[in-house]
């Protein structure tokens, strides 16, 4: 599983407290306990960045991924990462910051960090002849560890 918190502020602002709502759920079906994580294995993801550091302290034993739509005016710097390696293990960036910047992937992964590129969709698939051979070399060449796309039978195998 996968699941993505979207918008927390949007629903604080409300006065629903989404990660709270999240984090007992996961809790009252055993979603956080090892045993359960080996046969249902969970990802958490989010944008925001306060969620994925408060997701960090209240269920540690899932893996977090922060989501990017964009990187800092001058890129993604070994201080940020490391610093997101405080409270994930993964970045998951648009696929055109990884393509942009493609050392990050090797960097990320130095620090224990895994990448997750988004969104790969086969009416989208720039330069490339096919969403396929897109996924292909941003997995073989670029070396992400992971894809997001509308288009899973065009996985490449």
């Amino acid at each position: 599983m996968y699941p993505e918190l979207k918008s927390p502020p949007l629903y604080t602002r409300r006065r629903v407290d989404m990660v709270k709502l999240f984090v007992e759920s996961v809790k009252k079906n055993g979603l956080d306990q090892p045993e359960s994580l080996r046969n249902t294995p969970m990802i958490i993801q989010s944008f925001d960045e306060a969620t994925v550091r408060r997701l960090a302290k209240e269920l540690p034993g899932i893996p977090r991924v922060l989501l990017m739509g964009s990187f800092p005016d001058k890129g993604m710097t070994d201080a940020r990462l490391r610093e997101i390696k405080s409270f994930a293990d993964g970045i998951a960036p648009a696929k055109d910051l990884v393509s942009g910047q493609p050392d990050v992937v090797k960097r990320a992964h130095a620090l224990g960090l895994t990448v997750t590129a988004y969104t790969f969709r086969s009416t989208n698939a720039g330069p490339f002849p096919n969403v396929r051979a897109e996924m292909s070399h941003f997995l073989s060449t670029l070396g992400i560890d992971a894809a997001f796309t509308d288009n899973p039978d065009q996985f490449p195998r």
